[in-house]
């Protein structure tokens, strides 16, 4: 069982709060709150995927697999040929 947490948001953010209950965005504070937390772990999750993608590429490169191009316009011209 969950168990009640108490925390300051500071005026500005309370505030922000307080809105988006008032004008019906959100039923209760909780609600406003459980969103933004559930965005924030999915916003993590998106950079943890974007940092291993990252890890990955480098590893690839390090390892001779990469592809070099002469300048922009050609790797521009080769992404826009993958689609």
């Amino acid at each position: 069982m969950a168990r009640a947490k108490t925390f300051s948001l500071g005026d500005n953010y309370d505030g922000i709060l307080s809105d988006l209950v008032k004008n019906g965005r959100f039923g209760t504070e909780t609600e406003a709150v459980r969103a933004g937390i559930r965005m924030l772990a999915d916003y993590e999750i998106k950079m943890q995927a974007l940092r291993n993608d990252i890890m990955a590429a480098d590893a690839e490169i390090e390892a001779g697999l990469g592809k070099e191009y002469a300048n922009g316009a050609d790797l521009l011209q080769d992404v826009m040929n993958e689609g």
